[in-house]
């Protein structure tokens, strides 16, 4: 129970994230911290709403397939051990944000998330494959939230254009 809360938060910040890459550039406001919160939270919702549609085959496989809960606990943990180094090291360049320098957040920027977004799904492909060795029937459900995080900055983006809030 403790991987599935796990993942469920970092799909939820990962999703959040989404949200803000979403938004960013599509505001000509000086002060954009009320645009970008309100981004995050967009992005954390979506993420809410790809976790229960994913969640749902995950559900039905478990009341049909009951033995197959300690290979969806072992998938959760294996997949926890490919996400975990990466969003730790996010949070960590997160925290170096916080010194108030300007060299330092360029800095992670270029160094930093400029590369990590750019494995991010890589890093997704990697977690799914290497969850899915507890159990080949977690497959189907592990592809549909893949993709649904994977797309979630696409959907987010088109969803602002077409709101016009670009």
């Amino acid at each position: 129970m403790k991987a599935a809360l796990l993942l469920w938060l970092l799909a939820t910040v990962d999703a959040a994230c989404a949200g803000y890459r979403a938004a960013a550039g599509r505001n000509a406001l000086i002060n954009k911290t009320a645009y970008y919160r309100r981004a995050l939270l967009r992005g954390a919702l979506y993420g809410q709403i790809a976790v229960a549609l994913a969640g749902l085959p995950f559900f039905v496989l478990y009341r049909l397939y009951p033995a197959l809960w300690p290979a969806m606990h072992e998938a959760a943990w294996r997949m926890l051990w490919v996400y975990a180094p990466y969003a730790l090291l996010l949070s960590l360049a997160f925290a170096v944000r916080l010194y108030p320098s300007v060299d330092w957040r360029s800095i992670t920027s270029t160094v930093i998330f400029g590369p990590f977004t750019l494995l991010r799904p890589l890093v997704a492909v990697a977690g799914l494959a290497w969850g899915i060795q507890a159990n080949v029937k977690l497959l189907g459900p592990g592809l549909l939230i893949l993709t649904l995080m994977l797309s979630a900055e696409w959907i987010l983006s088109r969803w602002l254009k077409r709101r016009g809030l670009f």
